[in-house]
């Protein structure tokens, strides 16, 4: 275990807290912990589908899991850029200006697309992406949502910055759902901790925080004994 979730209380009610306790925590390392946190702690959705109807930012890793299913995959087979083709049929591409935001598609009654109504379930589970995956529903501690909102950030600005360049290496223009005054440019989206990963274990978590809250989160219980 390199990331422990931890039940806390905040105003006496339900809550959860990050410590990270190996330097080397991947961003992997995070989701997992999360996971189990939840499969423990947390009680089963049994048909609530609150979640499902918030905007699902994409991030670039979540894209790459998609594409490496073999159900997706074999969808996008031969086509020239499987990312593209897969954000045009099930993501939602929003520019304004400079500003870019990628997320998953949704329906006319603004559910997610892939939100199984009849079951109330999400119908591609195990795929969810990173947003969903770190959706708990109880109350967070400062930190442990500084990390959430860096690790999602980081992610949907890599996701953005490969959605520029494929348009640009296939000749195309940008996949855009919905754009006003549309401006988005290269340079705006450097490669930053998620530059060139397709796997969250591909990221540490060291190299995406800032020190000041990398000295918040970590806590090497070896030194501690």
């Amino acid at each position: 275990m390199k990331v422990r979730i931890n039940h806390c209380l905040l105003g006496g009610k339900p809550a959860y807290d990050v410590q990270i306790i190996d330097r080397g925590a991947t961003v992997r390392d995070y989701l997992d912990a999360l996971n189990d946190f939840i499969r423990e702690h947390c009680p089963p959705c049994n048909g609530c589908t609150a979640c499902c109807w918030e905007r699902v930012p994409l991030t670039f890793p979540d894209v790459a899991a998609f594409l490496r299913d073999e159900h997706f995959r074999r969808q996008f087979r031969g086509h020239p850029s499987p990312l593209l083709s897969f954000l045009r049929r099930y993501g939602y591409v929003y520019v304004e200006g400079p500003v870019v935001d990628i997320g998953l598609g949704f329906r006319p009654d603004g559910s997610c697309i892939f939100l199984d109504a009849r079951r109330g379930r999400c119908s591609i589970y195990r795929l969810r992406p990173m947003v969903c995956q770190t959706y708990i529903c109880r109350l967070t501690t400062r930190r442990a949502a500084a990390l959430r909102s860096l690790v999602v950030n980081a992610g949907m600005d890599e996701l953005v910055r490969r959605w520029l360049a494929e348009s640009r290496r296939c000749g195309e223009k940008p996949v855009m759902h919905e754009a006003i005054r549309p401006r988005p440019r290269p340079a705006d989206y450097p490669a930053g901790a998620f530059g060139g990963a397709e796997d969250f274990a591909c990221v540490p978590l060291k190299k995406l925080c800032p020190s000041r809250l990398w000295r918040s989160l970590y806590h090497d219980t070896r030194e501690s004994r």
